[in-house]
């Protein structure tokens, strides 16, 4: 790997850490649906911009209807379910649950194709419950917030989405590039969204903080994370660029840590290590082959 590679790769390693920290800082004043909204639409602008300004034909309006679908689990319904979550889940939490993604994937895969796991690929999908598990039912230091339990499962629900994308893309896009894949989930996730923005404003209008913090996991950790992820995929291969996947908590808890002030117990850390270990057995050992896993729709 060339040193301007593992640049990139702890560079989107940061990127996507920090989107659980601007989701905090906007949820104190904006709704989840609206927050999810917002997102979607600054990256879809972002991107839209950047394949006009390179003047690059995409396959949005030849294959809508596919990547309509598939953005409802890639884009719409994750991102708004992270966003409720925000609400009363730490960002260390939240980006520790979030690694869970890979495992859900294969899981998604085992049903899907009906074929039995390997027992490495098991391992792997109950150390990751199991690490969640740790961190759900003994860390009272982070989990001192009501409705915490509905959140975290908000959370676990928008790595299951996806998982499921991650198939859905595996399965029935394969012919979609990832570039257009990407800039067609957040453009669809937008459309799906609207409809729902006029219900979720807020009682007034929200402070700067809120606004740049929402811009910033728009356009930073979607648009510009897209591009640095498909980047990475092109140089290294997806085997490696996977790797973001267990930098991505660890720079998580420590924005958290920083900007927010969160206590990160001894039970988050212990759980995140046992999550991790079960991300990387799904990963190593699971039914979709090396070269599949870089259909991953979304890591953050």
């Amino acid at each position: 790997m060339s040193q301007a590679s593992v640049l990139r790769l702890l560079l989107l390693s940061m990127i996507w850490g920090s989107s659980f920290v601007f989701y905090k800082i906007a949820s104190a004043e904006m709704a989840a649906t609206l927050m999810a909204a917002l997102r979607v639409a600054f990256g879809a602008l972002f991107l839209g911009i950047l394949f006009a300004v390179l003047n690059k034909k995409t396959q949005v309006a030849k294959r809508w209807k596919l990547i309509a679908a598939i953005s409802v689990f890639a884009a719409a319904l994750p991102f708004t379910l992270v966003a409720y979550a925000s609400q009363t889940v730490t960002a260390s939490i939240l980006v520790i649950v979030n690694a869970t993604a890979p495992i859900w994937a294969a899981l998604v895969a085992l049903i899907w194709t009906r074929t039995v796991p390997s027992p490495m690929a098991l391992l792997g999908l109950v150390l990751g419950l199991l690490g969640v598990a740790i961190i759900v039912g003994l860390d009272t230091t982070t989990l001192n917030t009501e409705g915490t339990g509905l959140g975290i499962a908000a959370a676990l629900g928008a790595a299951a989405c996806y998982g499921i994308a991650t198939n859905m893309a595996k399965y029935l896009g394969s012919d979609i590039d990832p570039l257009t894949n990407a800039f067609g989930c957040l453009l669809m996730g937008s459309i799906i969204l609207l409809p729902f923005v006029p219900l979720n404003l807020p009682d007034q209008m929200p402070g700067l903080s809120s606004w740049l913090a929402i811009l910033g996991v728009g356009v930073l950790c979607s648009g510009v994370a897209y591009l640095l992820y498909f980047r990475l995929v092109m140089d290294i291969g997806p085997t490696s660029a996977l790797t973001v996947t267990f930098l991505t908590p660890v720079f998580g808890v420590l924005w958290g840590h920083l900007f927010l002030n969160e206590i990160v117990g001894l039970h988050t850390l212990a759980g995140g290590l046992v999550v991790l270990a079960g991300t990387a057995l799904a990963a190593m050992y699971g039914l979709q082959k090396p070269q599949e896993v870089a259909q991953v729709v979304a890591l953050d």
